[in-house]
């Protein structure tokens, strides 16, 4: 049995590539993320002005501004409700 080493651009380049099953797959997540409204799909887009729930103009990218206005809720939100730790 040979083993064979592909050149590392080469491999970079076949990684890069995508199959109809990875592009079907990227959509079906990111329409789950957009219909449920997880993630920065809960956030108004303040670059292209899209609301809550709605994919970003530019098609399976959300802006670095939509990203860290999630990141900034995610900040001031509690890990634990109120009314769960006080149940505990």
């Amino acid at each position: 049995m040979s083993t064979t080493t592909v050149p590392s651009a080469q491999a970079t380049w076949m990684h890069a590539r995508s199959s109809p099953a990875v592009e079907a797959a990227l959509d079906a997540a990111y329409e789950t993320h957009r219909r449920f409204r997880h993630g920065a799909f809960g956030e108004q887009c303040p670059t292209c002005h899209v609301p809550p729930g709605e994919l970003c103009s530019s098609r399976r990218s959300v802006h670095v501004a939509r990203r860290q206005a999630h990141r900034a809720r995610l900040a001031q939100t509690e890990p634990v409700p109120s009314l769960a730790a006080v149940a505990r």
